[in-house]
């Protein structure tokens, strides 16, 4: 098994709980990031439409911290829209 701050061991964690995430969380989107210094390693991200979505407590899947960012709710754009 990968070690769980490799960028390998990320993505495959993301793409096997994706569903899970998104569900759990009612998450508008998911991405890899980096925690912050002093310990700074891979991460996902995940995008919040409220901050009553936040979870009280930290949170890792597979070894892998979530991280949360509350955005508000995100639209596709189309070509020309601002």
């Amino acid at each position: 098994m990968s070690e769980p701050n490799t960028l390998e061991h990320v993505r495959s964690t993301l793409n096997r709980h994706r569903a899970h995430i998104l569900a759990t969380y009612r998450a508008v989107g998911l991405g890899i990031g980096q925690t912050p210094p002093p310990a700074t390693s891979y991460c996902i991200t995940v995008y919040l439409q409220s901050s009553a979505d936040l979870p009280q407590e930290p949170v890792t899947v597979d070894g892998v911290p979530l991280r949360f960012q509350v955005t508000g709710p995100i639209r596709l754009m189309h070509p020309g829209e601002t």
